[in-house]
């Protein structure tokens, strides 16, 4: 993305300019911290929300579309000359790991009390805290840390951690949890299914590895 919203780029904002053509609606595109696009949902302040995780605790606040139109991974990074010390999950354990709020990413990561985890507004305050050597890890998700990291200027500053996890996150639109937007949700699905088969989505990913 940059701070325009005209000239945002990414998987998410390619996804919802297809939508757009195919449904024949106009959607605006706002930005806002994590934590907060998320309780737009769960207040009906927003019409849908992108690149969501499915959680339990979601799932009973706000409508998921079935489809799953990507998936992420998730990753650690440290400071550039650190990535190799972290070889397997337990080497996490005794150092401050920064987090997204309200973000989840695999488990046990997300409900392991013995982790420090640092909660953060955003992913670039995260990152930067990193470079700066005031947390020693980050968590987030592949492609989206090394894009991040290249737009914000910290290559050469933080790197891949050794261990990545296996697993993946698969990511969906979410809708409020209203009856009025379920018709909404099946025609997303019906989209997102088409753009799937017919390579649409495949596409606009690999325009972004």
């Amino acid at each position: 993305t940059n701070d325009a919203p005209g000239a945002w780029t990414g998987i998410d904002i390619d996804l919802v300019r297809e939508l757009e053509r195919r449904l024949g609606v106009e959607i605006v595109v706002r930005s806002a911290p994590w934590a907060r696009c998320l309780e737009m949902v769960r207040l009906a302040q927003t019409d849908i929300l992108t690149g969501v995780a499915w959680t339990a605790e979601r799932a009973a606040s706000m409508r998921f579309v079935p489809t799953s139109y990507s998936e992420v991974r998730p990753a650690f990074y440290a400071r550039t000359g650190a990535g190799a010390s972290v070889r397997r999950y337990a080497d996490l354990l005794g150092k401050s790991i920064g987090q997204s709020i309200n973000s989840a990413y695999f488990e046990p990561f997300n409900s392991d009390e013995r982790l420090e985890k640092v909660s953060v507004r955003d992913e670039e305050t995260i990152l930067r805290m990193l470079a700066d050597g005031r947390i020693d890890l980050a968590v987030g998700t592949e492609p989206n840390l090394a894009w991040d990291t290249a737009r914000f200027g910290l290559k050469g500053r933080i790197e891949p951690t050794a261990w990545h996890p296996d697993q993946a996150t698969p990511l969906y639109v979410v809708l409020p949890l209203r009856d009025s937007s379920a018709p909404l949700a099946e025609l997303i699905d019906a989209a997102i299914r088409d753009m799937l088969a017919d390579g649409t989505m495949a596409d606009i990913i690999r325009k972004y590895r």
